[in-house]
């Protein structure tokens, strides 16, 4: 059994098309296990996902309808019993649940696991090696992070975790890109970044430093003023210092 989370929720069966239960509660039940697969998640975290805090008083007993309906579904996509589910896949413990999946199995574990491998790749030097394993990780992606489920307070702060750390993950990918003179292949996928993301500092300055270094000095500059044009008038800032530093350094030529 696989399970997506990076993208629309889904779970694929031996035939290979992915499905989702079909009521928005039994998804955000089946979504925030999977958040927390092989962890602990508690009735208490469950019940405020579902109902915020207006949790009605049979939460309980409906909590475990739900948990019971998530079964059922993941019986009929596994084609196994809901008892061999309930011991091996979805797991009650005392005060909640756990999903059990392994790494191969969810494409959140996948991406955590490459992410460290290049991260650990590139502090033993491999700077070819961390670049595969972090293109990797973000090929896992298929949108948005859970964009077909409904977000409680609960879920929203995991996905805001996961989109965080995809960013990071991007960042370093392209800066080892500039790294390894790749700088014309990656122009014109920063500049989508740069316009999806308005008001990231670090994407900015690695469009700059592409630009420059495919001889596009003039560009680079627009893109610096974009940006500070952007945090003037958004956010009432300016440029970090870092970033100011890095349009000196472009602008260095012509005043010699």
């Amino acid at each position: 059994m696989e399970f997506r989370v990076l993208g629309s929720l889904g779970v694929s069966s031996e035939d290979h098309e992915w499905y989702v239960p079909s009521a928005p509660k039994q998804q955000q039940t089946l979504a925030l296990l999977l958040l927390q697969a092989n962890r602990f998640v508690s009735a208490s975290s469950l019940s405020r996902e579902l109902w915020g805090d207006a949790q009605p008083k049979t939460s309980g007993a409906t909590l475990q309808a739900y948990i019971a309906q998530v079964r059922r579904f993941l019986a009929k996509v596994y084609g196994e019993s809901v008892e061999r589910i309930m011991k091996e896949v979805l797991v009650t413990e005392s005060g909640g649940y756990s999903l059990r999946a392994g790494i191969p199995d969810l494409d959140l574990t996948s991406f955590e696991e490459r992410a460290r491998e290049g991260r650990a790749a590139l502090a033993e030097g491999d700077v070819e090696a961390a670049r595969v394993l972090l293109k990797r990780a973000l090929e896992l992606f298929h949108g948005c992070v859970l964009e077909n489920v409904p977000h409680g307070s609960v879920i929203e702060v995991q996905v805001r975790r996961i989109e965080q750390l995809r960013l990071a993950v991007t960042e370093q990918c392209y800066e080892l890109n500039l790294r390894m003179g790749r700088h014309h292949e990656v122009i014109g996928a920063l500049s989508e970044i740069v316009e999806e993301n308005p008001f990231h500092e670090n994407f900015h300055a690695l469009l700059m430093r592409a630009l420059h270094q495919s001889g596009q000095r003039v560009e680079a500059l627009r893109v610096y003023h974009l940006l500070q044009s952007r945090l003037s008038e958004e956010l009432g800032l300016a440029p970090s210092p870092q970033v100011m530093a890095l349009r000196q350094s472009i602008l260095e030529p012509s005043a010699r």
